[in-house]
């Protein structure tokens, strides 16, 4: 009878090529539980401790990140949050201050509750790069103000008995 012939790929690592261009090649986290304060100004901070390294599995992939913020700014109409890729700022069109991928939500009406009402951020961008297979990638939350604004990390500025939570950074690296 007639047989099948079926045929793969072997890398140099002697593991079988499988990924095809939009397959997911990994997924790494950081929950950030810490409950951090620090003072923002005009050249971007990261925010607590949101940053996370992913090492790529595959050459020019792409890598979607998402972030989920609780906190409080000071003035918060004057807040910008990016995500930097090895310390630059990605898929914004401006690196300016006040350039930003996305603003502080704001969970009142009234610009005079600076110390006890948190803010939140949800949002995800989609970056291209020129990964090389091995070699590390950091991504981080940042954020900065024009001016010197007192800024909370999982918790509101006047801390006490207000809300409180968590943070994340999801970061999905994607094959080109």
């Amino acid at each position: 009878g007639w047989g099948r012939c079926m045929s793969s790929i072997i890398r140099g690592d002697d593991n079988f090529d499988t990924s095809k261009s939009g397959q997911v090649l990994q997924v790494v986290s950081y929950l950030d539980t810490a409950q951090t304060t620090q003072t923002l100004s005009t050249s971007d901070s990261v925010v607590g401790n949101m940053e996370k390294a992913i090492t790529p599995k595959g050459t020019n992939s792409k890598f979607l990140v998402y972030v989920r913020w609780l906190g409080e700014v000071g003035n918060a109409h004057d807040c910008v949050f990016n995500i930097q890729m090895n310390t630059t700022r990605v898929n914004i069109n401006g690196q300016g201050s006040r350039h930003g991928l996305t603003v502080p939500v704001t969970s009142f009406d009234d610009g005079n509750n600076d110390d006890s009402t948190p803010e939140s951020a949800n949002f995800q961008t989609l970056v291209s790069t020129s990964s090389v297979i091995g070699t590390a990638i950091t991504f981080a939350l940042v954020a900065e103000s024009t001016y010197g604004a007192p800024f909370a990390t999982n918790r509101t500025i006047g801390g006490g008995a207000q809300e409180r939570g968590t943070s994340e950074i999801i970061i999905t690296e994607i094959a080109a």
